[in-house]
């Protein structure tokens, strides 16, 4: 299955997959040509965890044993080479608020009882990560500056614009330009089994674009949704250039194989890690 993935999902030009140490991934061109920038997209293979959530899970609140939810985290941090006491992520609860993990603010240090659902870095060799199942986890990376963010957008999340929440902390925080900024979407649900109602459509009635990423459904009152699409037109016009902006444009649904998906596989899965870092 993953002698040749490339072929398969058509990653060969921005994305391809790769491996640490059997853990498996997907990782962006052209963030991993930048020198100070180490991420990955982590699949759902490379793990100690069983059953329905194999194997790297690190869905903590997806009924997996604490023995393997930890074993996971050894795992991925032999391979990429990290001590494990530099591991951030947060309490994930769909909205817009954001950790900052920096010389000036401790809060990361408890960082797991933190409800979040982006993360901010300027401290090398501290993991920044964002878990998914179906969401979108989009990378942010100022290579001028030395910054680096991990955004989780669900539909609440990308209704509030929390990508562009995240590129005017860049502004503000850290005197970013957008223009300097990469991003790097990665694999999510597609809106070929993103089926929403009426109520999350209204939610996005503020939104420039809005018919871009959302399509009529089958069935009246429903609409297909492009959670992907509708990031890239918030970092679009949050300033970030076109030629920055990187899609995987893998649906998580459609390839359970891969990756864990919650709406595929009707909530009872686990969730990826999907992290970056500056060296």
């Amino acid at each position: 299955m993953f002698k040749n993935p490339d072929q398969r999902y058509g990653t060969s030009g921005a994305f391809r997959f790769s491996e640490r140490d059997n853990v498996r991934y997907l990782e962006c061109l052209a963030f991993s040509r930048d020198a100070f920038i180490t991420h990955a997209f982590c699949t759902r293979w490379g793990g100690s965890s069983k059953g329905k959530l194999a194997n790297l899970n690190f869905g903590t609140r997806s009924g997996d044993t604490e023995e393997h939810l930890l074993k996971n985290r050894e795992i991925l941090c032999s391979a990429f080479d990290i001590p494990e006491q530099n591991f951030v992520a947060v309490n994930q609860v769909h909205g817009d608020r954001l950790l900052i993990v920096d010389e000036k603010s401790r809060d990361w240090k408890r960082s797991e009882k933190l409800e979040c659902d982006g993360i901010i870095s300027t401290i090398p060799g501290v993991l920044i990560g964002i878990r998914t199942a179906d969401c979108v986890p989009v990378f942010l990376a100022d290579r001028a500056k030395r910054v680096v963010g991990a955004v989780h957008a669900g539909w609440k999340g990308t209704s509030l614009g929390i990508v562009v929440r995240a590129i005017d902390t860049f502004m503000k925080e850290f005197a970013s330009r957008p223009a300097d900024i990469l991003a790097a979407i990665g694999p999510a649900i597609g809106p070929c089994c993103y089926e929403v109602d009426e109520t999350v459509f209204r939610q996005f009635d503020n939104k420039q674009d809005k018919e871009s990423f959302f399509t009529e459904g089958k069935k009246e009152g429903k609409w297909m949704l492009g959670l992907s699409a509708a990031n890239r037109f918030q970092l679009l016009d949050a300033g970030v250039p076109p030629e920055n902006i990187f899609s995987a444009d893998i649906c998580t649904s459609c390839n359970r194989d891969i990756f864990f998906s919650h709406r595929g596989e009707s909530g009872g899965t686990g969730r990826q890690l999907n992290f970056i870092m500056l060296k």
